[in-house]
């Protein structure tokens, strides 16, 4: 089976929603059968239906920070998942400040008695965390501080690959390949995607995505509105690319656009982020990016 990674742009919206974009959601899933949504902005369990996932398959919920257009979608998910019969464990992960809030809903509504939730407290500077493992596999998510104008985190999902069997083998000798290692093994490897939620360019972001195979970056406004983005802690498409050449990253994806750009004028932020880090893509509502590990 083919090793890959997809991420699904369900909203790429800024603060407002519109009929093109709606505001921050992004759906991941792996050859595993890991299903993440990373923010649940407002309408993302439709977009969810549209990209044919249903609300009872994800796994984990992952919130950058308590802003509305991050998080005003996950009551009327949190609602559907109960309606249509989950049974299965849902994990939410969000700053410490969003946990109790996010606590005193499902105890509200009675969410529990369906379906166990955990909800897991995100604090400090960087932490980590498996979130699954199978095989000599693991999924990890770690996070690290975002540059907003309230405490927000960026966070990076990473696949860490155990050896493999380089050539074919007889079944007897393939544990005693995987137990004893050797040159008939491949290297450990690793897959690493990162999401900034909101933030304006800086250090930690830079830090907590080096290294990444895809960097999802909040690209709000273009560069003559570099001023403004500071005021609100926010970046500029050239300020994504900045943050993405420091951070060696391979792809950036440009999200989070604002309401000011209309249809193909967003691509003003493609043009001029791809002149910054050449390898550098506009992101539309119902996107989806495949990549290989």
């Amino acid at each position: 089976m083919a090793r890959q990674v997809e991420v699904i742009t369900l909203g790429t919206g800024a603060a407002l929603p519109s009929l093109e974009r709606f505001t921050a959601a992004y759906v991941v899933r792996d050859w595993a059968g890991n299903v993440i949504l990373m923010d649940s902005g407002e309408g993302a369990q439709q977009r969810l239906r549209q990209a044919g996932i249903s609300p009872t398959k994800v796994d984990f919920i992952v919130l950058t920070h308590g802003h509305g257009d991050h998080i005003n979608g996950l009551p009327g998910l949190l609602g559907t998942m109960q309606l249509s019969g989950r049974k299965s464990r849902l994990t939410i992960i969000a700053p410490k400040y969003l946990a109790e809030p996010i606590r005193e809903l499902i105890n509200a509504n009675k969410f529990e008695d369906q379906f166990p939730v955990n909800v897991i407290d995100v604090t400090g500077d960087e932490g980590s965390l498996t979130l699954s493992s199978w095989g000599r596999d693991r999924l990890v998510l770690s996070w690290f501080r975002a540059c907003h104008s309230i405490e927000a985190y960026g966070y990076s999902l990473t696949w860490e690959l155990g050896p493999r069997i380089a050539e074919p083998v007889e079944p007897s000798q393939a544990r005693k390949l995987l137990e004893e290692g050797g040159s008939g093994l491949t290297s450990p490897r690793s897959f690493k995607l990162s999401y900034t939620g909101d933030t304006s360019p800086c250090d930690s972001v830079v830090k907590g995505a080096s290294g990444a195979n895809v960097l999802i970056h909040e690209s709000t406004f273009d560069s003559s509105m570099k001023d403004e983005a500071s005021k609100y802690g926010h970046s500029t498409s050239v300020g994504a690319a900045e943050d993405a050449v420091k951070a060696n990253v391979g792809k950036l994806i440009l999200s989070h656009i604002s309401t000011r750009y209309e249809g193909y004028e967003a691509l003003q932020l493609e043009q001029e982020a791809r002149s910054v880090f050449p390898n550098s893509v506009l992101a539309w509502d119902l996107a989806r990016f495949v990549a290989n590990v």
